[in-house]
């Protein structure tokens, strides 16, 4: 029988304490604007007694200049926006694998394999002009790895950690859509808590943590679909999903969450470890829960939370590039998301699931709405200069927005006559919807035609 060794909630503290100014708490705050983000510090060095009981390994991990290394190669311009099933992704894919097996990850893909492949059709996106034929199923894959638990009762469960590290391709030959923020931002800070978990001296969590990098988000979350469909650890024993999407923008201290309803157990873990960080953390409600990976955890009865930075004018857009991202909030990310998992796999207890409510998941409107960039908006819908769109890509049957007769492809351009902003739309159009009591009126644009309808609520 061997001792193991567990940090405690008190070491957990005096770790965050010392690792407080070294990632960047200071650093001024990145939004939408057009200048580059601060060069952002070094982890201040701590010694054991300064840690008590923490290893140097895990303080020396979460380091901004890392995560930057694997953002710059992630989100350069050789790897051609990463669309699954390219070169560009391939190369991000083979760059993830390298990492986690020289981090000493155990492979938990195929064929004793990190990967797992998967075929997805090749579709375009507004704006897009990808290089490739359209319409035909590409190979692409899943990158997966697990630091084994020490606990011989507990390591047959997983604590799941993901990000997508697939983009959106090209616009033409010249631009590119460089996803720095989404997601080499979230992959990165992955990339971190993995090497955390793995470090040789660091502490051995009691549960398995499992790494999922997954590929296809942007083709309607089919990487981490495919995963739950064909897992290769059993979904039953999966006891929740941290995942990490677009983390790199807007206030430095101030990260979303989502998905704090499905379960209060994940959520008061979530709580201890922001307790001990500097992170503002405003826990959101909407139809951005439906658009990353952590869907497909929740579908399956597994809790989940969503942890992103928000939108931006830059989203999904050839302006998304590597010098806007605040990489000191990116590894803070990191650290949050490790002291959480961290916490999850040494509880005696796996978290409850608990089925969120309808506006939780979807949002008042009962539509899962998309940003479109200006750049990408049709020729012929004209938007004042600040103002932005929403764009309805799904209807929930028996919704407000099915009985209101909104259809998909419909663009939302006002809510209650106010013009919705260009910078986080959705946002606008569910804290609007939020704050009415009855009905509301949108003005739609479907088609060429600009047309009122009325929700009731």
């Amino acid at each position: 029988m061997t001792t193991q060794r567990r940090h405690t909630p008190l070491a957990l503290l005096a770790l965050l304490l010392c690792l407080g100014a070294g990632l960047g708490l200071g650093a001024p705050a990145v939004g939408a604007q057009d200048t580059p983000a601060p060069e952002a510090p070094e982890v201040a060095q701590a010694t054991p007694d300064t840690v008590p009981d923490a290893p140097r390994t895990v303080v020396k991990t979460f380091k901004a200049a890392e995560l930057k290394r694997h953002l710059n190669f992630l989100a350069s311009k050789k790897l051609g926006g990463r669309a699954s099933g390219t070169e560009g992704c391939d190369l991000a894919g083979a760059y993830i694998e390298k990492q986690i097996k020289a981090f000493g990850l155990e492979a938990a893909g195929e064929n004793d394999g990190y990967r797992q492949e998967l075929q997805v059709e090749f579709k375009r996106f507004p704006g897009q002009e990808e290089l490739a034929n359209f319409g035909e199923s590409v190979t692409t894959f899943n990158v997966i790895g697990i630091v084994r638990g020490s606990d011989e009762t507990l390591k047959d469960e997983y604590v799941v950690l993901s990000a997508h590290y697939d983009h959106l391709g090209r616009k033409n030959k010249k631009k590119i859509f460089l996803g720095a923020d989404d997601n080499a931002s979230g992959t990165s800070a992955l990339l971190q808590v993995a090497r955390a978990f793995a470090e040789k001296d660091a502490p051995q969590p009691r549960r398995s943590i499992l790494f999922l990098f997954c590929t296809a988000e942007e083709r309607g979350l089919l990487g981490s679909r495919y995963f739950v469909d064909h897992a290769t650890v059993p979904v039953a024993q999966m006891i929740a999903n941290l995942n990490i999407d677009m983390v790199g923008r807007n206030e430095s201290r101030e990260l979303h969450v989502y998905g704090n309803a499905s379960s209060p157990d994940l959520d008061a873990a979530h709580q201890k470890a922001a307790a001990l960080g500097k992170f503002t953390f405003l826990a959101k409600t909407g139809s951005i829960f439906l658009r990353s990976d952590q869907v497909n955890f929740y579908k399956r009865d597994i809790p989940c939370l969503f942890f992103t930075g928000g939108l931006h004018s830059d989203y999904h857009a050839t302006t998304d590039a590597p010098k806007r991202i605040d990489t000191g909030k990116a590894s803070r990310a990191a650290l949050h998301a490790y002291l959480t998992a961290w916490e999850l796999a040494n509880r005696d207890e796996r978290p409850r699931f608990t089925k969120m409510d309808e506006k939780a998941s979807s949002g008042p409107l009962g539509a899962v709405l998309d940003v479109v960039p200006r750049e990408s908006l049709p020729e012929h819908l004209k938007l004042k200069a600040g103002a932005g769109a929403a764009l309805v890509r799904t209807i929930m049957d028996g919704s407000p927005a099915a009985e209101a007769k909104l259809k998909q492809g419909d663009f939302i351009l006002q809510v209650g006559g106010q013009d919705l902003p260009e910078i986080d739309p959705i946002g606008a159009v569910e804290e609007a919807l939020g704050r009415a009591t009855e009905k509301v009126t949108l003005r739609i644009a479907r088609g060429r035609k600009t047309i009122k309808i009325s929700v009731k609520l």
